[in-house]
Protein backbone atom coordinates (compact mmCIF):
# COMPACT_ATOMS: atom_id res chain seq x y z
CA UNK A 1 0.00 0.00 0.00
CA UNK A 2 1.42 3.07 -0.83
CA UNK A 3 1.56 6.50 1.17
CA UNK A 4 -1.11 7.98 -0.20
CA UNK A 5 -3.16 4.97 0.17
CA UNK A 6 -2.42 4.76 3.87
CA UNK A 7 -3.12 8.17 4.60
CA UNK A 8 -6.48 8.06 2.75
CA UNK A 9 -7.61 4.58 4.80
CA UNK A 10 -6.49 6.48 7.55
CA UNK A 11 -8.77 9.51 6.92
CA UNK A 12 -11.56 7.27 6.36
CA UNK A 13 -11.67 5.40 8.84
CA UNK A 14 -10.26 7.90 11.72
CA UNK A 15 -13.42 7.45 13.69
CA UNK A 16 -13.81 3.97 13.75
CA UNK A 17 -10.22 3.56 14.88
CA UNK A 18 -10.36 5.61 17.82
CA UNK A 19 -13.63 5.35 18.76
CA UNK A 20 -13.41 0.79 17.77
CA UNK A 21 -10.01 0.34 17.46
CA UNK A 22 -10.67 -3.53 17.96
CA UNK A 23 -13.95 -3.68 15.63
CA UNK A 24 -13.00 -4.64 11.61
CA UNK A 25 -12.94 -1.00 10.20
CA UNK A 26 -15.05 -2.03 7.25
CA UNK A 27 -17.53 -3.70 9.68
CA UNK A 28 -17.38 -0.39 11.80
CA UNK A 29 -18.25 2.00 8.86
CA UNK A 30 -20.97 0.12 7.60
CA UNK A 31 -22.58 -0.01 11.04
CA UNK A 32 -22.27 3.70 11.77
CA UNK A 33 -23.20 4.34 8.12
CA UNK A 34 -26.33 2.56 8.74
CA UNK A 35 -27.48 3.75 12.21
CA UNK A 36 -26.67 7.26 10.52
CA UNK A 37 -29.49 6.47 7.81
CA UNK A 38 -31.28 5.40 11.13
CA UNK A 39 -31.30 8.81 12.34
CA UNK A 40 -30.01 7.47 15.29
CA UNK A 41 -28.28 10.60 17.84
CA UNK A 42 -24.83 10.76 17.77
CA UNK A 43 -24.93 9.97 21.17
CA UNK A 44 -26.77 6.84 20.91
CA UNK A 45 -24.19 5.58 17.84
CA UNK A 46 -21.51 6.17 20.05
CA UNK A 47 -22.58 3.98 22.60
CA UNK A 48 -23.86 1.39 20.73
CA UNK A 49 -20.27 1.37 19.14
CA UNK A 50 -18.85 1.04 22.35
CA UNK A 51 -20.96 -2.06 23.16
CA UNK A 52 -19.48 -3.68 20.56
CA UNK A 53 -15.95 -2.17 21.11
CA UNK A 54 -15.81 -3.49 24.54
CA UNK A 55 -17.35 -7.37 23.21
CA UNK A 56 -14.43 -7.20 20.64
CA UNK A 57 -11.86 -6.16 22.73
CA UNK A 58 -12.51 -8.35 25.63
CA UNK A 59 -13.18 -11.98 23.91
CA UNK A 60 -10.96 -11.05 20.63
CA UNK A 61 -13.81 -11.92 18.60
CA UNK A 62 -14.23 -10.15 15.34
CA UNK A 63 -17.58 -8.10 14.87
CA UNK A 64 -18.57 -10.18 12.18
CA UNK A 65 -18.42 -13.75 13.93
CA UNK A 66 -19.81 -12.04 17.09
CA UNK A 67 -22.70 -9.29 15.54
CA UNK A 68 -23.52 -10.58 11.76
CA UNK A 69 -24.33 -8.48 9.22
CA UNK A 70 -23.38 -5.01 10.63
CA UNK A 71 -26.48 -3.38 8.89
CA UNK A 72 -28.34 -6.13 9.96
CA UNK A 73 -27.35 -5.90 13.52
CA UNK A 74 -27.98 -1.93 13.13
CA UNK A 75 -31.24 -2.08 12.20
CA UNK A 76 -32.33 -4.79 15.52
CA UNK A 77 -30.98 -2.42 17.91
CA UNK A 78 -33.89 -0.25 17.68
CA UNK A 79 -32.64 2.61 18.51
CA UNK A 80 -34.07 5.70 19.37
CA UNK A 81 -33.79 8.11 16.07
CA UNK A 82 -33.66 12.01 16.40
CA UNK A 83 -36.95 13.84 17.10
CA UNK A 84 -37.63 16.28 14.09
CA UNK A 85 -37.48 20.32 16.04
CA UNK A 86 -40.19 22.46 15.60
CA UNK A 87 -37.54 24.21 13.76
CA UNK A 88 -35.69 21.57 11.92
CA UNK A 89 -36.80 21.83 8.45
CA UNK A 90 -36.49 25.39 8.66
CA UNK A 91 -33.19 25.21 9.92
CA UNK A 92 -32.26 22.35 7.07
CA UNK A 93 -33.77 23.48 4.11
CA UNK A 94 -33.79 27.52 4.74
CA UNK A 95 -30.11 28.30 2.68
CA UNK A 96 -30.42 26.10 0.13
CA UNK A 97 -33.93 27.52 -0.70
CA UNK A 98 -32.87 30.77 0.02
CA UNK A 99 -29.99 30.41 -2.60
CA UNK A 100 -31.96 28.73 -5.22
CA UNK A 101 -34.41 31.26 -5.10
CA UNK A 102 -31.92 33.93 -5.32
CA UNK A 103 -30.21 31.99 -7.98
CA UNK A 104 -33.21 32.44 -10.11
CA UNK A 105 -34.43 35.74 -9.40
CA UNK A 106 -31.12 37.02 -10.43
CA UNK A 107 -30.55 35.21 -13.10
CA UNK A 108 -33.82 35.98 -14.52
CA UNK A 109 -33.95 39.97 -13.42
CA UNK A 110 -29.28 40.15 -14.21
CA UNK A 111 -29.88 39.26 -17.56
CA UNK A 112 -33.30 41.07 -18.79
CA UNK A 113 -31.39 44.25 -17.23
CA UNK A 114 -28.42 43.02 -19.36
CA UNK A 115 -30.33 42.17 -22.80
CA UNK A 116 -32.43 45.53 -22.17
CA UNK A 117 -28.99 47.29 -22.07
CA UNK A 118 -27.89 45.78 -25.29
CA UNK A 119 -30.93 47.00 -27.17
CA UNK A 120 -31.72 50.67 -25.25
CA UNK A 121 -35.10 48.99 -23.58
CA UNK A 122 -36.94 49.46 -20.28
CA UNK A 123 -35.50 46.24 -18.99
CA UNK A 124 -38.38 43.97 -17.83
CA UNK A 125 -39.26 39.84 -16.40
CA UNK A 126 -42.22 38.14 -18.30
CA UNK A 127 -43.09 35.67 -15.40
CA UNK A 128 -43.99 33.17 -17.05
CA UNK A 129 -45.77 29.48 -15.79
CA UNK A 130 -42.87 27.61 -16.30
CA UNK A 131 -40.93 30.08 -13.90
CA UNK A 132 -43.68 29.55 -11.56
CA UNK A 133 -43.53 25.51 -11.82
CA UNK A 134 -40.13 25.62 -11.71
CA UNK A 135 -39.56 27.01 -7.87
CA UNK A 136 -42.60 24.45 -7.27
CA UNK A 137 -40.98 21.82 -8.26
CA UNK A 138 -38.02 22.67 -6.69
CA UNK A 139 -40.00 23.41 -2.95
CA UNK A 140 -41.82 19.51 -3.36
CA UNK A 141 -38.49 17.89 -4.13
CA UNK A 142 -36.31 19.71 -1.62
CA UNK A 143 -39.52 18.50 0.56
CA UNK A 144 -39.91 14.74 -0.70
CA UNK A 145 -35.77 14.55 -0.03
CA UNK A 146 -36.17 15.87 3.56
CA UNK A 147 -39.16 13.80 4.44
CA UNK A 148 -37.65 10.53 2.82
CA UNK A 149 -33.76 11.49 3.24
CA UNK A 150 -32.93 8.08 4.63
CA UNK A 151 -34.09 6.39 1.73
CA UNK A 152 -32.67 8.28 -1.26
CA UNK A 153 -29.48 8.43 0.79
CA UNK A 154 -29.51 4.59 1.01
CA UNK A 155 -30.51 4.08 -2.61
CA UNK A 156 -28.06 6.48 -3.84
CA UNK A 157 -25.46 4.30 -1.90
CA UNK A 158 -26.52 1.17 -3.13
CA UNK A 159 -27.20 1.97 -6.54
CA UNK A 160 -25.06 5.25 -7.14
CA UNK A 161 -25.20 4.78 -11.24
CA UNK A 162 -29.04 4.54 -10.85
CA UNK A 163 -29.40 7.10 -8.83
CA UNK A 164 -26.81 9.51 -10.83
CA UNK A 165 -29.40 8.79 -13.33
CA UNK A 166 -32.35 9.64 -11.58
CA UNK A 167 -30.54 12.99 -10.57
CA UNK A 168 -30.21 13.88 -13.83
CA UNK A 169 -33.45 13.45 -14.75
CA UNK A 170 -34.72 15.70 -12.34
CA UNK A 171 -32.59 18.72 -13.53
CA UNK A 172 -33.38 18.04 -17.14
CA UNK A 173 -37.80 17.95 -15.98
CA UNK A 174 -36.16 21.47 -14.15
CA UNK A 175 -34.56 22.99 -17.00
CA UNK A 176 -37.43 21.58 -19.25
CA UNK A 177 -40.61 23.56 -17.35
CA UNK A 178 -39.65 26.61 -17.79
CA UNK A 179 -39.09 26.22 -21.70
CA UNK A 180 -42.84 24.35 -22.12
CA UNK A 181 -44.65 26.28 -19.64
CA UNK A 182 -43.78 29.74 -21.56
CA UNK A 183 -47.25 31.38 -21.40
CA UNK A 184 -46.78 34.72 -19.61
CA UNK A 185 -48.60 35.77 -16.32
CA UNK A 186 -47.24 38.99 -15.44
CA UNK A 187 -44.42 41.03 -16.48
CA UNK A 188 -42.31 43.00 -13.66
CA UNK A 189 -39.65 45.29 -14.24
CA UNK A 190 -36.33 43.58 -14.36
CA UNK A 191 -34.13 45.66 -11.45
CA UNK A 192 -35.89 45.02 -8.63
CA UNK A 193 -36.10 41.65 -9.19
CA UNK A 194 -32.71 40.90 -9.46
CA UNK A 195 -32.32 42.82 -6.39
CA UNK A 196 -34.59 40.51 -4.52
CA UNK A 197 -32.60 37.71 -6.11
CA UNK A 198 -29.19 39.40 -5.20
CA UNK A 199 -30.78 39.93 -1.42
CA UNK A 200 -31.93 35.86 -0.86
CA UNK A 201 -28.75 34.50 -2.65
CA UNK A 202 -27.11 36.74 0.21
CA UNK A 203 -29.23 35.57 3.11
CA UNK A 204 -29.18 31.97 1.80
CA UNK A 205 -25.60 32.12 1.52
CA UNK A 206 -24.38 33.37 4.85
CA UNK A 207 -27.20 31.77 6.81
CA UNK A 208 -25.29 28.19 5.09
CA UNK A 209 -22.19 30.09 6.18
CA UNK A 210 -23.08 30.72 9.71
CA UNK A 211 -24.65 27.22 10.43
CA UNK A 212 -21.75 25.52 8.82
CA UNK A 213 -19.16 27.60 11.23
CA UNK A 214 -20.92 27.03 14.30
CA UNK A 215 -21.88 23.25 13.77
CA UNK A 216 -25.55 24.02 13.78
CA UNK A 217 -26.24 20.63 12.03
CA UNK A 218 -23.34 18.69 13.18
CA UNK A 219 -24.23 15.43 15.34
CA UNK A 220 -21.06 14.24 16.51
CA UNK A 221 -20.67 10.73 17.36
CA UNK A 222 -20.32 10.79 21.59
CA UNK A 223 -18.84 7.84 23.40
CA UNK A 224 -20.08 7.43 26.37
CA UNK A 225 -16.48 6.41 27.91
CA UNK A 226 -15.27 9.45 29.95
CA UNK A 227 -12.01 11.27 28.52
CA UNK A 228 -13.36 9.87 25.16
CA UNK A 229 -13.10 12.53 22.53
CA UNK A 230 -15.95 13.52 20.49
CA UNK A 231 -15.83 12.58 16.92
CA UNK A 232 -14.36 15.82 15.23
CA UNK A 233 -15.51 16.93 11.94
CA UNK A 234 -12.92 16.02 8.92
CA UNK A 235 -11.16 18.09 6.13
CA UNK A 236 -13.11 16.49 3.78
CA UNK A 237 -16.25 17.20 5.89
CA UNK A 238 -15.38 20.71 6.37
CA UNK A 239 -14.82 21.50 2.77
CA UNK A 240 -17.75 19.85 1.21
CA UNK A 241 -19.67 21.85 3.40
CA UNK A 242 -18.00 24.95 2.57
CA UNK A 243 -18.34 24.01 -0.94
CA UNK A 244 -21.83 23.35 -0.94
CA UNK A 245 -22.41 26.99 0.97
CA UNK A 246 -20.28 28.92 -1.43
CA UNK A 247 -20.88 26.94 -4.97
CA UNK A 248 -24.36 28.42 -6.00
CA UNK A 249 -23.00 32.23 -5.29
CA UNK A 250 -20.32 31.47 -7.48
CA UNK A 251 -22.47 29.66 -9.99
CA UNK A 252 -24.50 32.86 -9.88
CA UNK A 253 -22.00 35.12 -10.34
CA UNK A 254 -20.10 33.43 -13.27
CA UNK A 255 -23.72 33.02 -15.21
CA UNK A 256 -23.73 36.67 -14.70
CA UNK A 257 -20.18 37.46 -15.94
CA UNK A 258 -20.61 35.30 -19.05
CA UNK A 259 -24.09 36.87 -19.79
CA UNK A 260 -22.19 40.39 -19.82
CA UNK A 261 -19.37 38.89 -21.99
CA UNK A 262 -21.73 37.85 -24.67
CA UNK A 263 -24.39 39.49 -24.21
CA UNK A 264 -24.14 42.70 -22.99
CA UNK A 265 -21.52 44.74 -25.44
Amino acid sequence: MTRTSEKRTAARYATERRLAPHVEEEWAEAFVIELRLLDVPGAALGAALAEVESHCAESGEPAAEAFGDPVAYARSLDLPVEPDGRWEVVKVLGPTSAQFLGLLLLGWGGSAVVLARRAGEVPSVDVTAGMLATIAVFGAAILLFYRFSSTVLRRGLERPVASFFALVGCMAVLVAVPVLLDGVLVTLPASPVAVAGGLALTVGTVWGAVQARRGTLDDPIVSPLPGEPQEAPARGSRLLSATVTWVVPAFALASLALTWLLLGR
